[in-house]
């Protein structure tokens, strides 16, 4: 959903990807990938929509007119399994079953030296509120770390759920973080971002 609550975008693995006006339900634009839509992200100004496939790629799509602004970037050999812009927008992170979570400049397009392998599939990442902490969650671990500098810093790393790490979300203050897990763990643990 957009900031201003007005739009939505959606994808599938009918390869589609549509804008869609909430009031009236309308349609207001349809584009494809050339394989299933597998996530997406909206900036939080809603000027930048990303979507990730089922092959890796990754098409940055402008918020008001749909328009793909740029050609798809390979960015993992696999299928992108989360997407997630930071607060300011500068930053695009993307994560895979490559086991990788890669931070993209959102200016050039290009790929930030600060990546990070993660020993297991990235099934989801998500920034602290203010953008000073990364919260990454691969099937085995959460792993934390600084953000805002050249390289990202290692903070720490925990068993989150029993089996699989699926989703990540911060208090509106950032104090604490919220992880959920899957099937196997179906609970949403809350975690002490200070300690």
């Amino acid at each position: 959903m957009f900031p201003h609550k007005r739009r939505i975008v959606t994808g599938s693995v009918d390869k589609t990807l549509r804008l869609w006006d909430l009031k009236t339900g309308v349609m207001l634009k349809m584009d494809r990938h050339s394989i299933g839509v597998w996530r997406l992200a909206v900036s939080r100004d809603g000027q930048l929509i990303a979507s990730g496939d089922k092959g890796g790629d990754v098409i940055i799509w402008h918020g008001e007119a749909g328009e793909s602004l740029i050609q798809p970037i390979k960015a993992h050999p696999r299928m992108i399994y989360s997407l997630y812009f930071s607060p300011d927008g500068t930053v695009l992170t993307t994560g895979s079953s490559d086991k990788m979570m890669k931070l993209w400049d959102t200016k050039t397009w290009q790929q930030k030296e600060n990546s990070i392998e993660c020993g297991n599939a990235v099934r989801c990442e998500r920034y602290s509120p203010p953008g000073t902490l990364l919260a990454i969650a691969t099937f085995d671990n959460i792993e934390i770390y600084i953000s805002g500098t050249k390289k990202l810093k290692y903070v720490a790393s925990f068993k989150g759920h029993i089996s699989t790490n699926l989703s990540l979300a911060w208090t509106p203050d950032g104090t604490r973080l919220l992880t959920g897990g899957n099937e196997s763990d179906p609970t949403i643990s809350e975690w002490d971002a200070l300690t």
